[in-house]
């Protein structure tokens, strides 16, 4: 019989004390009764589908046994499954199948010495780590080369199969709750089930924290595999194009292909085996840096699965263009621009191997008008299209061209697929806000220190760069505003470049620019930075204008390419609408003491008078006399 009752929960002890160093393996009692109050560990077993027959419990009564703490620095756990038991596990972890196999997304991992890296924040539905068997003839273990664990064989010999579950390499990153409190449980759930370690940077998941599980409706599981069955026996190079609304589940889709198609280039050094990504949504981009656009190429090694919030390190940025905007609604001829530099760099790499691209939900109005171009200079061998009710009727509006020609092909007609939309996210109660999520992006890249490490101290505990502005030879020639702001008072720069996020380009010789001096800023009247010069984004925490200096911020981990560019190079900086991390310019006081003498820009902490007020622009207010009388 199948039961979600709590009474079936085993019950633990917290208030014994334990050495939860140890270098033995111990038993799963002196996992709950860990000193620490922060980090948790909980596991959970479901049923499949309902389709299953068969009666399975919500949490198996016995799985409690089944997990082994090892208590090392990598706070490693050893957990043996048995049929139909599964795992939910959120945060950054790393994993070893040590026996048998486990099926995650629908493909299947064998037991090697290979170590998976996953990624599971909690804005998204958490895909399951299910039980599977070793696919081949011999069933080997495969135990660390440094048996640290004191494993005997006989003890793996009960299950079918074993995972070492440990840390990430990445440190520091669950800590950004502490700067930005909005995402203080993007990592871990809000109650613990119960305590581990707080150096542990995984948490396994109950059903009692009602996150939601991804599951792979059978509506998509077919498209998925005739598209890897395409990208697998393509002789030529392979296009694969994703439209749908907003909500629709694109990016998962994508994922999904991704993690299908690297599980057979992981040995293969051919080019046509290679994977590209043409992330093309500055709202919710998968490789880009915040509000850009890019072209990336995949690196299949270490295998990198789930969602890592642009925190990943298992590609390679081939071009980026800094958008300034979440949507390309704002700018779309620039959008429309940049994107036909990365396409055209595309095709000048002669590429053999496979290409997803992907794309907002932007399928209205003029957005259809972007699709349209996008697809006539993509030209893809397969366009998808999630669709709903509501959607079906925008994208019935695309002009397919008959064919398309390439540099590798003559005439090759595009594949439609229509699928049913997915919103994989709709039911989970932990779901979070896009623009929290872009907060989170633009933070954790001001404070990521080095490939792995992030420290979430306030910006303003460090000194920032000092680029001195508007001379001849040196430092930053031109500043660029949207083309709304052109016009802008030259008394008003001051305070518009003051507390927001720039994109920071090289300018080339070769670039042809017109600046005019408004005041002291060069102010860039004409024409894009090149397509190679965008570097990274930038803090601007004030300017001195008698100086001509700006104290701005870099990302750590981007200040060596910063460095890396000649001493005579010339800088442009692009402000547009990028959000600020106001947490960064104004922490709490938990994460920061303030001297009184000390004076904060850009804030103040006196009390507002009697009838005054902060005005605020409200929009999209409809007055009764905009609307037509009968």
């Amino acid at each position: 019989m199948v039961t979600d009752s709590k009474q079936d929960l085993p019950q633990y002890s917290k208030d014994s004390d334990s050495d939860s160093d140890s270098s033995s393996s111990s038993n799963l009692s002196s996992l709950f009764t860990s000193s620490s109050k922060s980090a948790t560990v909980v596991l959970n077993s479901e049923e499949y589908d309902d389709d299953d027959d068969d009666d399975v419990t919500g949490l198996d009564n016995g799985l409690a046994d089944n997990i082994s703490y090892v208590g090392d620095e990598d706070e490693t756990i050893l957990v043996g499954l048995k049929e139909r038991q599964k795992l939910h596990l959120s945060g950054a972890f790393r994993l070893q199948i040590v026996k048998g196999g486990i099926v995650y997304n629908n493909v299947h991992y064998n037991a090697s010495r290979e170590i998976l890296h996953f990624w599971h924040p909690l804005s998204q539905s958490i895909p399951t780590i299910d039980f599977s068997h070793f696919a081949g003839w011999q069933d080997t273990i495969f135990l660390p080369r440094n048996n640290r664990f004191n494993i005997k064989n006989d003890e793996l010999k009960s299950f079918p199969c074993v995972l070492r579950v440990f840390n990430s390499n990445q440190t520091g990153l669950s800590e950004a709750g502490r700067l930005y409190r909005d995402v203080n449980y993007l990592w871990k759930p809000k109650e613990p089930y119960f305590p581990l370690n707080e150096r542990a940077t995984y948490h396994l998941l109950h059903e009692s924290d009602e996150v939601q599980s991804l599951s792979i409706p059978r509506y998509w599981s077919t498209p998925l595999e005739k598209l890897y069955l395409n990208h697998k026996n393509a002789t030529y190079d392979t296009r694969i194009m994703v439209l749908g609304g907003k909500n629709s589940g694109k990016s998962t889709f994508l994922r999904l292909l991704l993690e299908k198609f690297t599980q057979d280039i992981r040995a293969s050094t051919t080019n046509q085996d290679e994977l590209v990504y043409l992330d093309l949504d500055p709202g919710q981009p998968e490789y880009s840096l915040p509000d850009s656009i890019s072209l990336n190429k995949l690196i299949p090694k270490p295998i990198t699965l789930g969602q890592h919030l642009c925190q990943g390190s298992n590609f390679q940025t081939l071009l980026q263009f800094y958008i300034g905007s979440s949507s390309p609604q704002d700018e779309p001829a620039s959008y429309l621009n940049s994107v036909d530099k990365l396409i055209d760099y595309l095709e000048e790499q002669t590429f053999f191997g496979t290409s997803l691209l992907n794309l907002p939900g932007w399928i209205k109005g003029f957005g259809m008008q972007i699709l349209n171009h996008i697809i006539k200079k993509y030209k893809p061998t397969h366009l998808v299209f999630l669709e709903t009710a509501n959607s079906k009727r925008h994208l019935d509006e695309l002009t397919i061209p008959q064919s398309f020609s390439t540099s590798l092909r003559d005439a090759y007609l595009p594949e439609v697929v229509r699928i049913p939309a997915h919103n994989l996210n709709h039911a989970s109660p932990a779901r979070f806000h896009a623009s929290q999520l872009r907060t989170f992006k633009v933070l954790a890249l001001f404070h990521k220190q080095t490939q792995f490490d992030y420290d979430f101290a306030p910006l303003l505990k460090s000194a920032p760069l000092q680029i001195s502005y508007g001379g001849d030879r040196r430092g930053i020639q031109g500043i660029r505003f949207p083309m709304e702001f052109q016009n802008l008072n030259p008394q008003d720069i001051r305070s518009s470049l003051e507390g927001v996020v720039v994109g920071i380009h090289t300018y080339l010789e070769e670039d042809s620019l017109v600046v005019k001096k408004l005041d002291t800023f060069p102010i860039l009247q004409s024409s894009t930075p090149s397509r190679k010069s965008f570097i990274t984004l930038g803090l601007i925490h004030s300017i001195d204008t008698l100086q001509q200096i700006m104290n701005i911020y870099v990302p750590p981990f981007h200040k060596r390419n910063l460095d890396e560019q000649p001493e005579d190079v010339k800088w442009i900086i692009v402000r547009n609408k990028t959000e600020t991390p106001f947490c960064d310019l104004l922490p709490s006081h938990r994460a920061i003491t303030w001297d009184p003498t000390t004076q904060i820009p850009f804030a103040t902490f006196e009390r507002r008078k009697k009838l005054e007020h902060v005005w605020k622009v409200r929009k999209n207010v409809m007055r009764r006399g905009q609307f037509m009388k009968r």
